[in-house]
């Protein structure tokens, strides 16, 4: 499987840092990791979590993940030919998931989640989740993401659960990803369901 990352400046980076490390973790299951930052994504990343990004530069020098700048449009994740099973927006702004719902492909993140929408298929299956994190919803926001699961998109809220009775930010954070992960079809040794 061949999974993209996208990060957007909506606050929640530790989802995507966390979701990197369980994706790298799946051994063969994942072929190869893409990541993409938004405009504003990697700031707000530097301000949450500054030590990613020490992480995140030895896995691209190691080769375990790619990292593509997010206004060039010459990159596999422009492309549907590229063969991207799935794209995660997580955090998702509600900027990036309105453009996402707009059409407007004016940056490579929004392109690659376009791609995943366009490219969608019962023959070739293509997976795009987004993952807000936002509160409270406008109106607009709520159409937008109408749009977005119309069109085909999972809309995976960031929105830990409790019933694992997690006791670390961490561990909160985790039952998020973990949800994103079964719904990729990596679901994790250990995942525990509601009343397991």
């Amino acid at each position: 499987m061949r999974v993209g990352v996208g990060i957007t400046g909506a606050s929640g980076t530790i989802y995507a840092e966390r979701l990197l490390v369980r994706l790298l973790g799946a051994g063969e299951r994942v072929e190869s990791v893409a990541v993409v930052f938004s405009r504003n994504g990697r700031a707000v990343a530097q301000h949450e979590r500054p030590a990613f990004f020490g992480w995140l530069d030895e896995q691209v020098r190691a080769g375990r993940i790619v990292e593509y700048r997010n206004d060039d449009f010459f990159t596999p994740p422009a492309s549907g030919s590229a063969g991207y099973d799935a794209w995660v927006v997580v955090p998702c702004s509600m900027g990036m998931a309105g453009r996402i719902a707009g059409g407007v492909s004016d940056d490579l993140l929004s392109r690659a989640a376009d791609v995943m929408l366009k490219e969608n298929s019962p023959r070739r299956p293509r997976t795009l989740i987004l993952c807000p994190r936002e509160t409270p919803l406008s109106l607009v926001h709520l159409r937008n993401l109408t749009a977005l699961c119309e069109a085909g998109a999972i809309v995976l809220p960031a929105m830990p659960a409790f019933y694992s009775a997690p006791q670390t930010l961490e561990e909160a954070v985790d039952t998020v990803v973990e949800r994103i992960l079964a719904h990729l079809g990596l679901l994790p040794t250990g995942y525990v369901g509601w009343q397991e």
